[in-house]
């Protein structure tokens, strides 16, 4: 009864081999699976995310986030999330900066006149 099953023994050079022969002859095999399609992995964490939403409700993403929050803070202490946050807080300094690099410059300012408004304002001139 210690080994019921036909063929070489498993892990033996024999088991080897017929591995080897089928391995690649599969639909899957040739397709890489997630390592070779990233966009596949996205579509199944997606998929995945939404049954669990829809099985456990929104509380089940606050109560591990919460738990995970409390372990980091065990192990890291206080320290790393004020670290985190002046790092974000930096990158947050340089993303606004890039972009308001992009934006075009702003138009200058009309003073605004300062004073008594006219009575009888002047007609507007118009360019010819």
């Amino acid at each position: 009864m210690a080994n019921d099953k036909p063929g070489p023994a498993k892990g033996s050079e024999g088991a080897q081999r017929i591995a080897n022969a089928h391995r690649g002859s599969h639909d899957h095999d040739q397709q890489g699976g997630f390592a070779a399609n990233p966009e596949l992995a996205r579509e199944a964490g997606r998929k995945g995310g939404e049954i669990v939403k829809q099985r456990y409700g929104q509380s089940f993403y606050q109560e591990i986030g919460r738990k995970g929050g409390e372990t980091v803070k065990k192990s890291r202490g206080p320290e790393f999330y004020a670290e985190i946050g002046r790092k974000g807080g930096e990158m947050r300094g340089i993303r606004a900066a890039e972009a308001r690099a992009k934006l075009p410059p702003p138009e200058p300012k009309i003073p605004r006149k300062r004073g008594r408004p006219r009575k009888n304002p002047l007609p507007e001139t118009t360019p010819e």
